[in-house]
C-alpha cells in the first residue's frame, strides 16, 4: 500500500479493536501502517500459531458423536461415552487421534438440512481423562442439567491450558461457481452457484480428520483434503447449461446459493456441465486452505 496524495482519504487495516480508520494526514497513516497503530497498538499479520490455530478450528474440529444418551437431571454422571460421525455415534473409536487428556469438549444437538450447524441444549466438558476404545471422556461427577441425545455433535476446543478458537461447524458443503477470483465477493460468489437444475448440489463432507489433514505448523498455515470430492452425477445440463464453473468454494450449509463462504478458489480448469452423466470429482489433496 503505498500513500497518494492526490486520494481523499486511505482505509489502513484494523486497530486491535477491529477497527477501520480512513485518513488524509500522511504521518496518521504512516503511523497506522507500519506502526505504532491506534491507541498504541502495533498492526501484525497472522503469526504461525494464529494462522494455525484458526484453521484448525474450522476445518477437522468434529471429533465424533456421543454414542450413549444421558437424561436431564439424571444421577451425577462420570463420563460421556463416543463413536464417529459416519456411524452416528455407534462405533467406539474417535474421528482423530485420540484427544488430549484435559481437552475441552463441546456437545450439544445439531440441527438438519440447513440448520445442520445450529445447535440446541450445547454443554462444555472440561476433560479430566480421555480413553481410546471405546471412545470416551471423562468428567468431574456433575448432574446433566439438559439432556444428551445419542447423535449429538462432539466438537474439540482446544484443552484447558490452550483453549482453541470457536467454530461449531460439524458439516462443511463444497460449491461450484461462474464468479471468477477477481473481484470475488460472498455475493457474487453464491450468485454464481448453479441451481438445482440437473441434480446439481453441493457436496456435503463431516468436517472431522478423516476429511481434512491437520492444520501444518507453518506460516502460512495450510490444511487440505483428505477425501475425495464428488459431485452427484448430472441429470441434465445444469442450470439450462451453465458453463465456465471457474471456482469451488466451501460454505457452512446446503441450501443453494445460501450460507456463508468459508474459503474459494479457482479450478485448475474452467468445467461445463451441459448434458446429463456428467461427474465433477476431485482428489484428495486438491484442496489447499490458507489465510492470505
Amino acid at each position: 500500500m503505498n500513500w497518494d496524495k492526490t486520494r481523499t482519504g486511505l482505509i489502513v487495516p484494523p486497530d486491535y479493536r477491529g477497527r477501520h480508520v480512513k485518513t488524509t494526514d500522511r504521518d496518521t497513516w504512516e503511523k497506522l501502517v507500519h506502526g505504532g497503530g491506534l491507541d498504541g497498538a502495533t498492526m501484525q499479520p497472522f503469526a504461525q500459531y494464529s494462522e494455525q490455530a484458526v484453521l484448525a478450528a474450522m476445518f477437522g474440529n468434529c471429533l465424533g458423536m456421543v454414542k450413549t444418551g444421558i437424561a436431564a437431571a439424571a444421577t451425577a454422571q462420570t463420563s460421556v461415552t463416543a463413536g464417529t460421525f459416519a456411524s452416528g455415534g455407534a462405533t467406539t473409536t474417535w474421528d482423530s487421534a485420540t484427544p488430549a487428556a484435559t481437552t475441552l469438549f463441546f456437545v450439544g444437538t445439531p440441527g438438519s438440512g440447513a440448520t445442520q450447524n445450529q445447535y440446541t441444549a450445547p454443554h462444555l466438558f472440561a476433560a479430566t481423562a480421555v480413553t481410546a476404545s471405546p471412545a470416551a471422556f471423562t468428567i468431574p461427577s456433575q448432574s446433566i442439567g439438559l439432556a444428551i441425545t445419542a447423535g449429538d455433535i462432539i466438537m474439540n476446543l482446544g484443552t484447558l491450558a490452550a483453549p482453541a478458537p470457536a467454530f461449531f461447524n460439524n458439516t462443511l458443503y463444497v460449491g461450484l461457481t461462474t464468479q471468477a477470483v477477481s473481484g470475488a465477493t460472498q455475493a457474487n460468489v453464491l450468485s454464481g452457484e448453479p441451481t438445482s437444475t440437473g441434480s446439481y448440489a453441493r457436496v456435503v463432507l463431516p468436517n472431522n480428520l478423516l476429511t481434512w489433514n491437520a492444520a501444518t505448523a507453518a506460516s502460512p498455515s495450510v490444511t487440505t483434503n483428505l477425501a475425495v470430492v464428488s459431485f452427484a452425477s448430472s441429470s441434465a445440463a445444469w442450470s439450462t447449461g451453465v458453463t465456465n464453473l471457474i471456482q469451488a468454494f466451501i460454505s457452512d450449509a446446503p441450501t443453494l446459493a445460501g450460507g456463508h463462504v468459508l474459503a474459494y478458489g479457482a479450478l485448475g480448469t474452467a468445467q461445463s456441465v451441459n448434458a446429463a452423466s456428467i461427474v465433477l470429482s476431485f482428489a484428495t489433496t486438491v484442496f489447499s486452505v490458507t489465510l492470505t
